[in-house]
């Protein structure tokens, strides 16, 4: 055996339970960031086994020759792997985009690669998949995991069909401890190729169904947030031009709050959606649609944040703490400040902005009324801190959320002095605690 190669193994046996915790560490993240999204999935993960990457090197070393250590690394990527086995083929574009917000991708390669030329006889084009290379952001590692940051990790992404064929294949061809396959066993490999592809299809066609069913029939109900996230999604694929992949979010957060609104199903979800230009442009749709439903039930405020918390892992959605009771007691002040300008702008409703149904955006609102560009600039700023806030984004400190409580109080000055007198009457009907629900 090559030294390069013995140096290598001896040094990886060492390395072996890091590589397998950075492994799991992956995989636990991709787990929960597929489930809350609503991507149904199995996932598992691996590293490599010395005793068969041994057996690899060898085999590899007699084509590649390898003078050094830097060498194997960069030929065998996938030292670390996590297996990501999707239900529907098609929601590959979704973990794409799930991937890319949240690690940093090095490389991907998809498969099947349309520029190989094929020198087989094999009537099928065999393995469909993306591999993407990533390195775990140490921000989303806990202190006692940084180190784990380093560690390049492979993701392979494909459907539980395909996956369960290339294992067969696998074993069969390229590690053979019986002989080498027969031409009739390479043939029975491409035909099972072939069932495999057709069951895709089949998959795309029934995740097709389940969609039209929650968008086609009249007020169906969403019985979990997986199929909440499968009609967002069409939804989307019909809104957001270039064919881009939408920012759904949290959908296991909003089913939740949907579900306490009495708002879970397709007819009453749809009158609550953005336009195309906010869909596409703006933050997550789910984040987006709370803020509709949370202007129209200020009352559910005390309920929406608790399930930043009772919903989310630490380790995927990191969740700041509230230091001090005094904090706790200026996000109430500010929130009550908040709702404030937002009830006064729902009850201007029709007469403000005619062309909008329900909840109007408190920035949109307020350009309508004329209102003094620093007015606006506050209402902008203090938006921002509000929906950091509520979507688990950041807590803001003690001083931060009174200055911007004495910010919105000085926009209320305002409204009390407004020219137009429905505006008055409505910033009073909003103030007032039994007009509340």
């Amino acid at each position: 055996m090559s030294k390069v190669v013995s140096d290598f193994i001896s040094a990886y046996a060492r390395e072996y339970d890091y590589y397998q915790s950075a492994a799991f560490l992956c995989s636990r993240r991709c787990e929960q960031l597929l489930a809350t999204q609503g991507v149904r999935a199995i996932v598992s993960h691996r590293a490599k086994r010395p005793n068969k990457l041994q057996a690899k090197l060898q085999q590899r070393n007699k084509e590649k020759n390898y003078q050094n250590n830097d060498e194997i690394r960069t030929d065998i990527p996938d030292l670390a792997g996590v297996r990501i086995a999707l239900y529907f083929p098609a929601d590959r574009d979704k973990v794409k985009a799930i991937l890319g917000e949240n690690f940093d991708v090095l490389k991907v390669k998809n498969f099947p690669e349309k520029m190989k030329v094929r020198k087989d006889s094999k009537r099928f084009d065999g393995y469909h998949a993306d591999h993407y290379r990533v390195l775990m952001p140490e921000t989303a590692l806990e202190d006692g995991e940084k180190s784990y940051a380093a560690a390049a990790i492979e993701i392979q992404v494909g459907s539980v069909l395909m996956h369960s064929w290339a294992e067969v294949e696998h074993d069969l061809v390229y590690k053979p401890e019986s002989g080498m396959p027969s031409e009739e066993e390479h043939a029975i490999l491409d035909e099972l190729n072939g069932m495999v592809i057709a069951g895709e299809i089949a998959l795309e066609r029934l995740q097709k169904a389940v969609e039209r069913r929650l968008s086609g029939a009249h007020d169906a109900k969403f019985d979990n947030h997986y199929e909440l996230a499968a009609f967002l999604h069409k939804w989307m694929r019909g809104s957001v031009p270039d064919g881009r992949e939408p920012a759904v979010g949290r959908v296991d957060i909003l089913y939740e709050l949907l579900r306490k609104a009495d708002l879970n199903s397709s007819d009453r979800l749809r009158p609550l959606l953005p336009d195309a230009a906010a869909a596409a442009n703006g933050p997550a749709l789910s984040d987006q649609i709370a803020d509709v439903v949370l202007g129209m039930h200020p009352e559910l405020y005390s309920y929406y944040g608790p399930l930043q918390s009772t919903l989310t892992a630490p380790e995927v959605y990191p969740q700041p703490s509230l230091q001090a009771p005094s904090r706790a007691d200026k996000v109430g002040d500010f929130l009550s400040a908040w709702i404030t300008l937002e009830r006064t702008f729902r009850i201007l409703g029709a007469d403000l902005l005619p062309n909008k149904r329900g909840y109007i955006d408190p920035l949109v609102g307020a350009r309508s009324l004329d209102l003094s560009a620093p007015a606006l600039d506050t209402i902008s700023g203090v938006r921002r801190l509000r929906n950091n806030l509520v979507h688990g984004i950041e807590i803001p400190s003690r001083k931060v959320l009174l200055e911007a409580t004495d910010a919105l109080n000085a926009v209320f000055q305002e409204l009390e002095n407004h020219a137009d007198e429905r505006v008055r009457a409505a910033l009073t009907e909003a103030r007032d605690p039994s007009t509340r629900p």
